[in-house]
């Protein structure tokens, strides 16, 4: 049995208002809607909780968002054995800025491995290639994804270990600027 979006714990909405990331969470049900967004969310993306709640993120998509960029996360969301991915895609503010959001995934599942939730933490590429605070962002995912780790293991929920996906992520970004460059 799936946590309706409404039974969010405590913690984990704790755990949301002290990041300064942007985060997200969507339910493991149907279309994975979103159910949670914390401010930094807000701030990168310009919607607010009202506007995202029961959306599934694939509305920051553009028309020019290239198919694989999609193929990938979907693929990533309905291969079971997957625990955590990361996924360059490109996305529009609502004021229609385009942006490439660095998206990282990580499935909240019960002992049992049931995925309940998904974790979603967002980097607008752009803005940190313009401020050259790449690794800065890394070495806050990390305190962050061990934030949210402990807050969702209280709660009786499994999140793979983290800790390569986040040692990669720095090789990641380089190779997406040498790419785009």
């Amino acid at each position: 049995m799936q946590m309706p979006a409404a039974q969010i714990p405590d913690t984990l909405r704790a755990q949301f208002t002290k990041s300064h990331i942007a985060l997200s969470l969507a339910t493991a049900q149907d279309d994975m809607p979103l159910c949670l967004v914390n401010e930094g969310f807000t701030t990168l993306c310009g919607y607010d909780q009202d506007q995202v709640q029961g959306r599934n993120c694939r509305f920051l998509q553009t028309p020019q968002t290239p198919a694989e960029q999609v193929t990938a996360i979907r693929d990533f969301l309905h291969d079971g054995d997957a625990h955590d991915g990361r996924f360059p895609v490109l996305n529009r503010t609502r004021d229609g800025r385009d942006f490439m959001n660095l998206v990282f995934l990580s499935k909240l599942r019960r002992a049992s491995g049931e995925t309940v939730f998904v974790l979603a933490s967002q980097f607008d590429l752009n803005r940190a290639r313009r401020n050259g605070r790449q690794a800065e962002h890394d070495a806050s995912l990390a305190r962050n994804v061990n934030d949210v780790r402990r807050a969702a293991e209280q709660l009786g929920l499994i999140m793979a270990d983290s800790a390569e996906l986040i040692a990669r992520s720095i090789t990641t970004l380089a190779r997406i600027t040498i790419r785009d460059e």
